[in-house]
């Protein structure tokens, strides 16, 4: 009898979770390398809870991002497009088309509740990303949480607590799909002891560890409302961190495995092929059809991704991956690739070949021995660029306050290449990012340099990179910045002029150099440049002040008013 009364139970209890209407949970871990994971061999592990929704789910051992920048790669997720495809190619370059379709949308107009809750302003929703969202939250840009570096950023906990209140807010039958962002990994590294002693002392790992117990705390919110049992989980990286390996201290600058490869988990409502380990090829464009599965909804249409919910890519699946923010930022060749099963072929004014399964490192390159491959792996390349694009979104160089936002977060703010992007598989006398590792390590240095105050070092150690890559304008910029601390207005000028005939108006350069023309006596070429400033930048006080007392100087009685009026306006919050 006792067995009888169970098992109706169990049925009625199957069958009400069976009634309930799927739901998607999706969350993206910012700078996050998949072997931080317990789950991808990781030891000690510092992610038990990410552990735990991989035993309940799918682990895709070799999941690559399109991109190892952010805004980019979660383009692609929530579009299931190649970067070439949906045209966004840097954090600071355009907004995702309105053309575009994201997951988003295609849920909204079956209704699904749509939230999303992000962590940084790189995804600020001036980029587009919020189309399909009603809900859309991100770290506010009037009350900015200011950290060491001077970027707004919220912790994972803070993040988490923002999407459990909205997953509260909902009716109990309501189905959500619900993107959630975690920013931590990213550096600046400052987690608190608790995490650094979990952490066994790596910084980086005890950001880590805290975005895993954030992840944790929403897993018990979904338990706690009772819709953890019809909620489907994706947990995915938007690219990795360099930590040293192959030059590399950062991201964005190379395709190497170190940033390439993520994270990628699919924990069904269902529980079917928990345990389950896939070691085909799978991309972070894959998210958005995978989600649309997961909701039973319309699938994107025309997309570069592929569901991954029922099952495995094929196991001579290839995917692409590019990295277009060396020739954007420092005027070097654009990386462009394929992986697939026999191996990685990376493609720029070098050619690079790797056999990431036996060599996980990338330790040599293999172009010659494997020219067969690789040849084969280009014309892939060559097909996937010569797919349909969308057509470009707005520019979003105009928001300067945004850009000031990015460019705090470590990511050079604004492209220093103008004019439309070559065609990457085209032979090109631009060095490539991967031969240029001490040129770009110097460029950083340089940067901190300037930052602590020491203009002259800055300006020897910038000196020799803008000698050696006459086209690299983010070295040209600080050098020219460290020239006019020094007092050298004429040097100044030069470097600030190369800099702009290299690449597009930036206000930062146009207000140096216009600094500089007027500590040179030049003063109507100084009034040209600072008001070209001020029509990109209208709020930097710094530029309007300068044209003020260009104006005083003059006895410009209208000039004056007009620098006046325009201060009193970027001055009001």
């Amino acid at each position: 009898m006792k067995l009888e009364v169970g098992l109706i139970l169990a049925a009625l209890a199957s069958a009400c979770s069976k009634s309930q209407p799927p739901s998607v949970l999706l969350v993206t871990l910012d700078t996050t390398r998949a072997d931080t994971l317990g789950c991808y061999g990781a030891s000690p592990s510092v992610t038990p809870h990410l552990d735990a929704l991989a035993a309940e789910g799918i682990t895709f051992e070799w999941a690559r991002t399109v991109t190892p920048t952010t805004l980019p790669a979660h383009t692609s997720m929530l579009t299931g497009l190649y970067p070439n495809r949906h045209t966004v190619r840097d954090n600071s370059l355009s907004a995702v088309p309105a053309s575009a379709t994201t997951v988003a949308e295609l849920a909204r107009a079956a209704g699904v509740a749509c939230g999303a809750f992000v962590s940084a302003k790189v995804l600020d929703r001036a980029f587009g990303l919020d189309q399909g969202f009603a809900t859309y939250t991100q770290p506010a840009r009037e009350n900015d949480v200011v950290t060491s570096t001077g970027f707004a950023a919220r912790g994972a906990a803070e993040t988490a607590l923002d999407a459990t209140r909205w997953l509260a807010s909902l009716e109990r039958e309501q189905p959500f799909f619900a993107w959630v962002h975690f920013f931590d990994p990213h550096q600046p590294w400052t987690a608190g002891p608790t995490w650094l002693e979990r952490a066994q002392g790596n910084p980086y790992l005890a950001e880590v560890a805290a975005t895993d117990a954030a992840f944790g705390s929403l897993i018990d919110e979904l338990r706690r409302l009772g819709r953890l049992e019809h909620t489907t989980i994706v947990v995915v990286g938007d690219h990795g961190e360099g930590l040293g390996e192959h030059g590399e201290d950062s991201h964005a600058y190379f395709v190497y495995d170190s940033t390439l490869r993520v994270p990628l988990l699919v924990r069904r409502r269902d529980r079917a092929r928990a345990g389950e380990r896939v070691s085909s090829m799978a991309s972070v464009a894959d998210v958005g059809p995978t989600i649309c599965e997961a909701l039973g909804i319309r699938t994107l249409a025309d997309v570069d991704g592929q569901s991954l919910y029922a099952r495995a890519p094929d196991a001579a699946r290839g995917v692409y991956f590019e990295s277009f923010y060396g020739l954007l930022h420092y005027g070097m060749a654009p990386l462009v690739g394929w992986v697939d099963a026999r191996g990685k072929y990376i493609h720029s004014s070098t050619q690079e070949f790797y056999e990431p399964a036996r060599a996980p490192r990338e330790p040599r390159n293999l172009v010659e021995e494997r020219s067969d491959i690789a040849a084969a792996h280009r014309e892939q390349i060559a097909r996937t660029l010569a797919r349909s694009t969308l057509e470009q979104g707005s520019s979003v160089q105009s928001d300067a306050a945004l850009l000031r936002n990015i460019e705090s977060l470590g990511y050079a703010s604004a492209p220093s290449f103008s004019g439309p992007l070559p065609d990457p598989l085209a032979s090109s006398a631009r060095p490539s990012p991967h031969r240029r590792a001490d040129e770009l390590r110097a460029c950083d240095q340089g940067q901190r340099l300037f930052e602590r105050g020491r203009f002259a070092d800055a300006e020897k150690l910038l000196a020799r990179v803008a000698q050696e890559n006459p086209d690299n304008t983010f070295a040209l910029e600080f050098l020219a910045h460290a020239q006019l601390r020094l007092g050298k207005f004429a040097q100044s000028r030069a470097s600030f002029e190369r800099a702009l005939d290299c690449g597009p108006e930036r206000a930062p350069t146009l207000r140096g150099l216009g600094f500089a023309l007027h500590q040179l006596r030049e003063s109507a070429a100084a009034r040209a440049r600072l008001t070209r400033a001020a029509e990109l930048d209208p709020s930097d006080l710094e530029t309007l002040r300068m044209l003020l007392q260009l104006a005083q100087e003059d006895g410009d009685s209208a000039a004056q008013a007009r620098w006046r009026a325009a201060l009193k306006s970027a001055a009001e919050p």
